[in-house]
């Protein structure tokens, strides 16, 4: 995935009220009253390879890990011969919708509840839809089956009490709606059956993880750790920062680097240099580049203080690298069982495992070796479109 921020080229400025895409298509009903030749035509086009409309905030090229996913899916389930379309927010799907909150994954979810004929543009046999924080909300009933990835929910993320309460309320009438709920892990599986959903409805689908191939030779570097993502608070940059510096004032030779963009760039950029410049700040890397980096290192730290799964992590362990992450929902799922995770919040905690892997250079090959081919085999993207695949045939009688 290429989860470290916004993409360098910047998208076209919107006319006022009306965020950059494709024109809304006219209002069309998509409700249990819907009617009747609708549904027969539904019906009729639901075939042995039954045409799925992905619906979703982000999309290729991706700024975070709902993009990837999308983007990977469509990609294999193509090879599956699923016919594919998509809505997306931004992106190469990307429609126009009124920015009314300014969060664009909401102000999308109002715009498909005020004009759901952009749902069913191509008249397809399912809808399916990338939710959780930062994904959308089907806010009616459809008048066709829908199916839902949980990367994760309202109920794992931190934040106001208040704020997640309502989000968690609204986000739990979308999976009980759905006709089948894919958790991306059994964290999140369980927090949506928390939700009163069924359990019988929820399925764990895990999705798969991209892998990166360096355009040139690169040799790994003991001695190096890196981050790489999203430079959002919630991914803990400041925290990968201070653990990256503290190892590499007790470790000669040692030092850091902080790969991506967002809201806390500049606070990022202002750590590592106040802490003497044992870690370097790259910015947003393109696909290339980032494949190197993970080469590089050695050390591949993700303190998030919450994750559906935890890609960085899983493309890292891929990679070859040794991970070390927090011990929260989704990171205690992948990193748990594959590297090393420590009490949540203790930067403390981090730079201590990351300095016992770089003074056992051994030991942290040893993990590496060990984690690469197991998360190649178990997050595979071939395997995620074949359960899938199945889903939509089984929702859609096909």
């Amino acid at each position: 995935m290429n989860p470290q921020g916004s993409p360098s080229r910047p998208m076209a400025r919107p006319a006022p009220g009306l965020v950059a895409g494709r024109s809304p298509a006219p209002t069309m009903p998509l409700d249990a009253s819907a009617s009747a030749s609708a549904s027969a035509s539904a019906s009729a086009s639901a075939s042995a390879s039954p045409h799925v409309r992905l619906v979703t905030w982000d999309d290729h090229p991706a700024i975070g890990g709902q993009g990837v996913y999308v983007d990977e899916l469509r990609r294999h389930l193509a090879v599956q011969g699923i016919q594919v379309s998509t809505v997306a927010g931004r992106g190469s799907a990307a429609v126009s919708y009124h920015a009314v909150t300014g969060r664009g994954h909401l102000d999308l979810s109002l715009q498909l509840a005020w004009q759901p004929g952009l749902l069913r543009e191509g008249n397809p046999d399912v809808l399916h839809v990338s939710a959780g924080p930062g994904g959308i909300a089907l806010l009616r009933r459809c008048d066709r089956p829908v199916v839902v990835t949980a990367h994760h929910t309202h109920r794992q993320s931190p934040g106001w009490q208040t704020v997640r309460a309502v989000a968690g309320a609204i986000e739990a009438v979308g999976y009980r709606r759905a006709a089948r709920v894919a958790a991306v892990s059994p964290s999140t599986a369980a927090a949506v059956v928390a939700m009163g959903v069924s359990a019988e409805q929820v399925e764990v689908i895990p999705p798969g993880v991209r892998l990166r191939t360096p355009p040139r030779r690169v040799e790994r570097h003991p001695l190096r750790m890196a981050f790489v993502g999203r430079l959002e608070p919630a991914k803990g940059p400041l925290d990968a920062v201070a653990a990256m510096t503290a190892v590499a004032e007790l470790v000669p030779g040692a030092h850091g680097v902080v790969v991506g963009n967002g809201s806390q760039s500049a606070a990022v950029v202002r750590a590592a240099r106040e802490g003497g410049g044992h870690v370097t700040v790259v910015g947003r890397l393109e696909d290339d580049e980032l494949a190197v980096e993970l080469a590089r290192a050695a050390v591949v730290l993700v303190p998030s203080s919450f994750e559906g799964l935890g890609m960085v992590a899983l493309e890292a362990m891929a990679a070859g690298a040794a991970v070390v992450g927090y011990d929260v929902d989704g990171l205690h799922d992948t990193v748990g069982r594959y590297g090393i995770v420590v009490p949540a919040g203790s930067v403390k905690a981090l730079g201590d495992a990351v300095r016992s892997l770089l003074g056992d250079v051994d030991g942290a090959a040893s993990m590496a070796r060990a984690a690469a081919p197991a998360v190649r085999a178990e997050w595979s993207w071939e395997r995620c479109a074949e359960r899938f695949a199945a889903m939509y045939r089984e929702v859609t009688r096909c």
